[in-house]
Formats: structure tokens, sequence, C-alpha cells
């Protein structure tokens, strides 16, 4: 019998381990994004506000790149949606580091409105959000 098996074995089981346990444990703590925030990771708004109409923010996330990211936006005026966006968080993905607009869309011609930034990315078939800032746009 070779002795060698059950210790290369174990060796083996260990390093899949090592490699996956951050992954598993990405989502648990953690601290909420920039304003409101929520979930396990954060999420940024730069420049910082008061946001006006029209301009251009960029929003990052230290969700890991290995659980491919995305961003949403999503602004209201008086509980109506006027204006969405979406955005890869990953190197590579769909208009990543590309500032997103505060307005104008066909919807949002001018005014005050609130807008969600959400970090979210797909798990076992289900989007899971993992940061939420919410801001102000005068």
């Amino acid at each position: 019998m070779n002795r060698r098996r059950p210790l290369v074995f174990v060796i083996s089981v260990a390093a899949v381990l090592l490699v996956f346990a951050p992954i598993a444990l990405a989502g648990k703590g953690g601290h909420g994004g920039t304003g409101t925030g929520t979930g396990s990771y954060t999420l940024t708004l730069s420049p910082g506000g008061p946001y006006v109409f029209g301009e251009s923010v960029y929003a990052t996330t230290d969700v890991p790149i290995s659980l491919a990211p995305y961003i949403w936006m999503k602004c209201y005026q008086n509980g109506v949606l006027v204006g969405t966006a979406d955005q890869a968080a990953f190197p590579g993905g769909w208009y990543y580091l590309e500032p997103l607009r505060l307005g104008p869309s066909a919807s949002w011609t001018g005014g005050a409105a609130d807008c969600t930034f959400t970090a979210v990315h797909v798990s076992g078939g289900k989007t899971v959000t993992d940061a939420s800032v919410t801001i102000h746009v005068n």
C-alpha cells in the first residue's frame, strides 16, 4: 500500500478549501456603501454630493471581480421611474468604468429625483444584492 495517497488527498482537499473559502465567506459581514448602504460590500460614488441634474458620476464597488458584479442605477421622481442604467463592475464587462448620467432621459427632463445605485451578482441563478446607495439629485 502506498501511504502517500491519503496525504496527497488531504493536501489536495485543503488546497481547494483555501482557494474557495474566501469566495464563500465574501458574502458574510462587511459594511454598507456610501450614503444609505446595505449589503455585504461597499458601493462608492465619485464625485461626492451634492448631486445635480445632468451630472456624471462614477460608481465603484469592492465586490470581488470573481463574482462578476454589475452596478444598476434607477432614478425616480415622485415614485415614477425616470432613468435607468447598468454596467459591469469588472474589467472587460459592459461599460466598465464609464460614468453614469444623472439625467436627462426621455422621461426625466429636469427637476429633482432620487437615484439608487445597487451592486449585484448572480449566484445559483438568483440575483444577490451586495451593496446599495441612494442619493438625492437636485
